[in-house]
C-alpha cells in the first residue's frame, strides 16, 4: 500500500448507512476528490459488520482481488468495491454480449448475498442500467483542513425512484488520516496495473494434427 496506518481505522458506520445485500451504492467525484478512499471505507466496514467477503478490482487491504466478469458472476456473500466501473461498464461503449449478460444478473446479487460499491466521476457516465439499480449515492464536495488535519467533504443522496434525479439527505466531513493505507493510492501509475474487468479469454484451440 502506498501509506502506512498508526492505527486501525474506525470501523463504524453513520446512522444512515445502512446497506444490507442487493443495495448498490455509487461515489462519485472529481479525480483525487477522495471517492475511492470512501468507497474503501464502506466495503471494509460493511464486510466486517456483515461478516461478508470483501473483492475489489484494485488493491485493497484484506480483499480478494476479482479480474474478470466470470469473477463477478461467481460473487456470493460478499462486498464489492468497484472503483471506475466506467471503465468497464461505459454507458457509451457496452458492446459484449457477456457484459451485458452481467448486468441482467445484477439483479440476483441481493439473493445472492453482493453489496456493491462503485466509484466513477459522475452518475452520467455510468451505464443506464446500473444507475437505476443504484439507490444511495455519495458525491465529493470538496476538502478542508482544520488543527493540522485533512478532512473530505461528502454529501449522501437517496436515489428513490430509479429516474436519475439524487435527492440529497446529509453532508459530513471524513477525516483522511484515519483510512491511509487501506488501499493503493497509486494503482494504475506501473505499466500493467487496469482498472478494467474483463471477459476471461477464450481457452486457446489446440492444432489439428495431420495424418500421416
Amino acid at each position: 500500500m502506498s501509506a502506512d496506518r498508526t492505527a486501525d481505522p474506525p470501523l463504524r458506520l453513520l446512522p444512515f448507512e445502512r446497506y444490507y445485500p442487493g443495495a448498490f451504492v455509487g461515489v462519485f467525484g472529481a479525480l483525487r476528490s477522495g471517492k475511492t478512499l470512501m468507497a474503501c471505507r464502506l466495503g471494509l466496514v460493511l464486510a466486517r459488520s456483515l461478516g461478508l467477503d470483501l473483492v475489489s478490482n484494485i488493491p485493497v487491504a484484506g480483499a480478494r482481488r476479482i479480474f474478470t466478469l466470470d469473477d463477478l458472476a461467481a460473487l456470493r456473500g460478499a462486498v464489492l468495491v468497484w472503483d471506475e466501473v466506467q471503465v468497464s461498464l461505459d454507458s457509451r461503449e457496452w458492446a459484449s454480449e457477456a457484459a451485458r449478460c452481467l448486468t441482467r444478473d445484477m439483479i440476483l446479487w441481493g439473493k445472492r448475498g453482493v453489496i456493491c460499491v462503485y466509484t466513477s466521476p459522475s452518475f452520467q457516465t455510468v451505464d443506464v442500467r446500473l444507475r437505476r439499480l443504484t439507490q444511495y449515492v455519495y458525491v465529493t464536495a470538496g476538502r478542508f483542513r482544520r488543527s493540522g488535519v485533512d478532512y473530505a467533504v461528502y454529501r449522501w443522496c437517496e436515489h428513490p425512484y430509479a429516474d436519475d434525479a439524487l435527492v440529497e439527505r446529509y453532508r459530513f466531513a471524513l477525516r483522511l488520516s484515519d483510512w491511509y493505507g487501506v488501499y493503493d493510492t497509486l494503482y494504475g501509475a506501473a505499466p500493467g496495473d487496469t482498472l478494467a474487468i474483463l471477459p476471461a479469454p477464450a481457452p486457446a484451440i489446440a492444432p489439428a494434427r495431420r495424418r500421416a
